[in-house]
């Protein structure tokens, strides 16, 4: 009689990629970002070459707030994003959709044209796409390719280097309150702020930050996007460096501070325990980080200084003497 069988949701998203990443790691790209990074590299023609592919179900990541059109920008933000971390323009994307035979044709075309809004809104191109039928749930997958004069940044950071973080959080970690109220009958869909809903229906990929990081790359040691959640982000950066993270301050909203007062959420969960803001977590030597965020916020992108790395080893972020709990979406465990 054969044993249990061993399911995704037991090993979660994380593991099954370590596992994937067993058998295909021989297979590797010559590139400076290890398997886990936000994207690959790879160098050609005089310039590195900003490899991604990302994707996402309807059920896991369409609000019932959100549009069609919002799912097809949301899928091109999100493989943007993570070109963008890494220092490189996203130029040329892909696109492939899954949906059942009778789902809504506009609909479909509708996520056609979010995707489009978003791909003119980085100033990218088309290169391709493909369809596929599925069972029951949409699904849509976007890769994109970009390019970088400077070596990509890895996850990388050093003892006294320091934190910067671009943009505001909270909105979207009250996004996921007001889903699991959906979820339990107890709200209704009219009942959900108008910032919320805007926060998490169009979030924008910081294409500004591109040249700033291109800039500074010599005095910048990490980078990545915030989709999971910032506390993943964090950890991810504290994880691949093997120090730890101390914040002094947080990136809470104003916008959320209202709300959050009156549903009596939790300020530190909705701030590291959202997902999808497509913000930026750089670490930068001590030297130039006041100078990323004064040209940072030149351009328009809101960023500040929000921590330090300490010589103390081990993986954690800290704040206020205590340590953040890794939070993040996980897909095959999470909601």
């Amino acid at each position: 009689m054969g044993g249990a069988v061993e399911r995704l949701s037991n090993i979660g998203e994380r593991g099954f990629i370590t596992r994937s990443l067993e058998i295909l790691s021989s297979l590797w790209i010559s590139s400076p970002l290890p398997p886990f990074d936000d994207a690959s590299a790879y160098y050609l023609g005089g310039s590195w070459m900003i490899l991604k592919i990302d994707g996402f179900s309807a059920h896991s990541s369409r609000y019932p707030w959100n549009s069609w059109g919002d799912l097809g920008w949301k899928a091109a933000t999100s493989c943007a994003s993570d070109v963008i971390a890494k220092g490189g323009y996203p130029y040329f994307y892909m696109l492939s959709i899954g949906a059942p035979g009778g789902f809504s044709a506009g609909d479909a075309l509708d996520i056609i044209r979010g995707f489009r809004e978003a791909v003119e809104e980085y100033g990218g191109l088309f290169a391709g796409g493909d369809t596929n039928s599925s069972k029951e749930d949409i699904w849509v997958d976007v890769s994109c390719i970009g390019f970088s004069g400077t070596d990509p940044i890895p996850r990388g950071a050093y003892p006294g280097d320091l934190v910067i973080i671009t943009g505001l959080f909270g909105l979207s970690g009250l996004a996921r309150i007001y889903y699991e109220g959906i979820l339990r009958g107890s709200i209704g869909i009219g009942e959900i702020p108008e910032s919320v809903v805007r926060a998490t229906s169009r979030p924008r990929a910081r294409i500004e930050a591109v040249e700033v990081m291109r800039r500074y790359r010599k005095c910048i040691r990490g980078s990545t996007d915030v989709s999971d959640s910032l506390a993943e982000s964090l950890y991810l950066i504290s994880e691949a460096s093997g120090y730890e993270i101390v914040l002094e301050k947080t990136p809470l909203d104003p916008e959320a501070v209202g709300i959050m007062e009156r549903i009596k959420a939790d300020p530190i969960d909705i701030v590291f325990n959202g997902g999808e803001e497509y913000e930026l977590v750089i670490v930068a030597s001590r030297e130039c980080s006041e100078e990323i965020v004064r040209e940072m916020t030149r351009r328009g992108v809101k960023a500040e200084i929000y921590g330090e790395v300490k010589d103390r080893k081990g993986v954690g972020v800290i704040y206020n003497g205590k340590r953040i709990p890794r939070a993040g979406y996980q897909h095959f465990i999470s909601v």
